[in-house]
């Protein structure tokens, strides 16, 4: 970046701030802005409650950050940090934490200490272990860690009764903790592309499940007491791409063994079935911690979600409600309108003063 360019960058974030703490401004947006260092006025911003500093170039994270004790929502996603300062769990008001894609190889305890956390995301940050103190985030209710090299689960973590959405894909994981029927909120189960050599049945055991991924593993059969009557809200399990595909199985309505969709249940518990998950959904989704777009059934029949704004941006296909969030992005889209053109006006500017930057003498 040319000199001239880093300084008006620079400026830019600093006005930015500025403009925060004047008008005692909630939310604060400085992703995709190039920073390598957080401006040390950002933590005279006492009054921001939502801080996105994701898409940067920032690798430490200064204790001064826990200063900003009214945040709710923090996203430092996509930057090059290698540790979180120890006084994190100071941040007690923090809602919403995405530190995904950063080599930070382990969690800290005293990340276990945001006692009001509720999402949580640690897609590829290098991690080979959860720790069990995962167990004490009692008000949990997303959590992803994708994309990392975890054998196993805790047990520690099936305590978390108010999780609803898990994503735990693209691990090394060989087998889930049999107490996972103790997680009773649970609605969206994703472990595919992991080393499961058995089907985890104490899952078919919470009561709100809708889908369980399991492709891409290791099962060769179902558990001989296999039932998923008392699901009301399950609407798919996949198992492609498992040895049990290509062995004698028994065929189920809700269980995907191809690429070929399970057939649909009868008309009428169909109806129902999808009235019952569209409202579950409505009511489970919230605004930051929507894991996946709902099935488009769902969408042109249910009015109670036909209103809800989905970002198919973070869908990997368009094929029912089976895929999680690419990284759980808090982004932009959750900025004030007023906030996103300021961001948009400057991104657009920018690459042209860079031409003449780059073209004067």
């Amino acid at each position: 970046m040319s000199a001239i360019l880093k300084f008006i960058r620079e400026n830019h974030i600093l006005a930015l701030i500025e403009q925060a703490i004047v008008k005692k401004k909630s939310r604060l947006s400085l992703n995709a802005f190039e920073i390598t260092e957080i401006p040390s006025l950002l933590y005279t911003c006492l009054e921001v409650q939502h801080l996105y500093l994701h898409k940067n170039k920032i690798t430490i994270v200064p204790m001064q950050i826990t200063q900003l004790i009214n945040l709710t929502t923090l996203t430092l996603d996509y930057n090059n940090i290698n540790s979180l300062p120890s006084e994190i769990g100071n941040l007690k008001n923090l809602v919403n934490l995405n530190i995904s894609y950063n080599p930070l190889k382990v969690l800290i305890p005293e990340i276990f200490e945001l006692e009001n956390l509720e999402a949580f995301w640690c897609n590829r940050t290098e991690l080979k272990e959860l720790p069990k103190e995962i167990g004490k985030l009692e008000k949990l209710d997303t959590f992803g860690a994708r994309g990392n090299e975890l054998k196993t689960i805790p047990e520690e973590m099936t305590t978390l009764t108010k999780l609803k959405w898990l994503t735990l894909e693209n691990n090394q994981i060989e087998t889930m903790p049999d107490t996972m029927d103790r997680m009773e909120a649970l609605v969206h189960c994703n472990l595919r592309h992991n080393r499961l050599q058995e089907f985890p049945l104490s899952a078919l055991k919470c009561p709100d499940l809708m889908y369980l991924q399991l492709n891409h593993n290791q099962i060769s059969s179902l558990p001989v007491d296999f039932d998923t009557s008392f699901l009301a809200l399950l609407e798919m399990i996949d198992l492609r791409s498992n040895p049990i595909c290509e062995l004698s199985h028994i065929d189920h309505p809700l269980v995907r063994y191809t690429d070929e969709p399970p057939a649909e249940p009868p008309a009428a518990a169909a109806a129902a079935g999808s009235r019952a998950a569209a409202q579950a959904l409505a009511i489970n989704a919230t605004a930051l911690r929507l894991p996946a777009v709902p099935a488009q059934r769902y969408v042109d029949r249910d009015p109670l979600i036909m209103d809800m704004d989905f970002d198919a941006s973070s869908v990997e296909s368009s094929e029912d409600w089976e895929n999680s969030v690419n990284s759980s992005e808090l982004d932009v889209q959750y900025q004030s309108d007023e906030d996103r053109l300021e961001n948009e006006a400057v991104g657009m500017v920018l690459p042209e003063l860079s031409r003449y930057a780059s073209t004067a003498s």
